[in-house]
């Protein structure tokens, strides 16, 4: 233990320097490097069989934080260190900014007060609590700060393409040879006879803004394209939209669904049509296979695939417990647990609820998370908390609202990107529990980092897209 103690102290020692000199002067190297891990690895460990560590928590038994998130910490004080020294440094995200700090306070005031009341720092400043929303904004900072150059925006968009194709094809491979994703509640809790392609959420919005990039760029007046080119796009498509399709994750369909209705917003005409025949045509495959495969089984031969997508919210009506049933007990049982302090401040980011431990089984006996991360921030940090967060993410809507009718070519493509990324997350934080998820938050970082990437320096590009090569990206 004390050699491991001592060699853990010494690679810090080596490390953090490297860290923080690189992601001041080469920032790329160090988005780069997150990215990568986040397009490429799970995180999620919900229904296997054999739990087993996953890279986002490797030095969590030694350290008080994974070795990824001190990582992130490390990086964005790097880029703390360069604000503050060099007040010409342009602002990054200014809309945002002072929710950042709202949020940064409000996390620390709930440090201390588990101090004074006898709870450990570490417990407060768990993954259970709202730590990953600091980790997000961290994320979305060094994002904008490594591609906010012009050319920047063409890099991060073959990061996106190059990476999201090695995922899908990972995952598509594991699919049909090796019995698919061994994270599979659906096959090991449920006993459905199904296979799935990715269960983590995070992989799913991988494969959805890829295939909305490449939509776009099919669809868009301003592209210019050869047929091969063309047609490597559509093979592109293609594969992604089978790995959301092929994952059966309704959150991930439904998101899917509003980013293809949003781009339907952004083109006119013939090309209107075309979008409209190709998502109607992807939207009917891959809710035939989805009903099919996953929801046969809950239907019991009597039911639809409305009613069907909400098998878990409306059942256990014969429960004999009160109030509402199904996923909707365990948003009740959590309110139940609040009184009027508490709805101001939350349970503290350590706080627990308590429910019927045989209806709320899949919590595993730890209630200090709830399947909604709207809902999540109230049970942690109250009212005060939502507020903060909705204000944050009305900032957001509104600086893309005011940008991107000025923006054309490669920055629209990003900042559409950002926002179709957005109404993707928005069933997860309605319904799933991307709070308590460090990919997940950091994916959404990202995704709030594209329409200020997209702005620069507020560029206004007009003119064609010249899709971009992946021997340009690496220049």
């Amino acid at each position: 233990m004390l050699f491991n103690t001592i060699a853990v102290a010494m690679i810090g020692l080596l490390a953090i320097p490297l860290v923080i000199g690189t992601s001041l002067k080469a920032p790329k190297i160090t988005v780069v490097a997150l990215l990568s891990v986040l397009f490429l690895f799970s995180s999620s460990t919900w229904g296997q069989l054999q739990v087993e560590n996953t890279i986002y928590s490797r030095g969590s038994g030694q350290l008080s934080f994974s070795l990824l998130n001190i990582f992130l910490f490390v990086a964005g004080s790097a880029v703390l260190i360069r604000r503050l020294a060099d007040r010409q440094y342009p602002q990054l995200a200014p809309p945002v900014t002072p929710w950042f700090i709202a949020f940064a306070l409000l996390l620390a005031a709930h440090v201390l007060v588990a101090i004074v009341s006898g709870i450990e720092v570490l417990v407060a400043l768990g993954y259970s609590g709202i730590l990953n929303v600091l980790n997000m904004l961290i994320f979305m900072y060094l994002v904008i700060m490594a591609f906010r150059e012009e050319r920047g925006r063409e890099r991060l968009l073959m990061v996106i393409f190059a990476l999201a194709g090695v995922r899908a094809v990972f995952g598509l491979v594991r699919y049909i040879w090796f019995g698919g994703d061994a994270s599979n509640p659906y096959s090991n809790f449920e006993r459905m006879d199904i296979k799935i392609l990715f269960f983590d959420i995070s992989d799913n919005f991988v494969a959805s803004l890829a295939a909305f990039c490449a939509a776009w760029l099919l669809t868009s007046p301003q592209v210019r394209m050869n047929i091969l080119k063309r047609l490597a796009l559509y093979g592109f498509l293609a594969l992604e939209v089978a790995a959301v399709t092929l994952s059966f994750r309704r959150a991930a369909l439904v998101g899917l669904a509003m980013m293809f209705a949003f781009l339907l917003t952004r083109v006119t005409g013939r090309r209107r049509l075309q979008l409209l025949g190709i998502a109607t045509l992807v939207l009917a495959v891959g809710a035939t296979v989805f009903f099919e495969k996953r929801l046969q089984h809950v239907t019991e031969g009597n039911g639809n695939i409305f009613t069907a997508l909400i098998y878990d919210i409306t059942q256990d009506k014969d429960s004999g417990r009160a109030g509402p049933t199904g996923r909707f007990y365990e948003l009740w049982t959590a309110a139940q647990s609040m009184d009027t302090p508490n709805w101001f401040f939350g349970l503290g980011t350590w706080g627990t609820f308590r429910g019927d431990e045989t209806a709320l089984d899949y919590h595993f006996g730890k209630f200090d998370f709830v399947h909604s991360g709207f809902g999540h921030i109230v049970l942690k940090t109250g009212l005060v908390g939502l507020l903060l967060f909705c204000g944050l993410l009305l900032a957001w809507v509104r600086y893309y609202r005011r940008h991107c009718r000025t923006l054309y070519g490669m920055p629209r493509l990003v900042a559409d990107a950002g926002f179709a990324g957005f109404l993707f997350w928005m069933p997860t934080l309605l319904i799933g529990t991307p709070i308590i998820e460090f990919r997940t938050m950091l994916l959404i970082g990202m995704t709030l980092a594209l329409p200020f990437i997209a702005t620069g320096a507020l560029a206004r590009v007009a003119g064609a897209v010249h899709v971009p090569s992946f021997r340009h990206a690496a220049a």
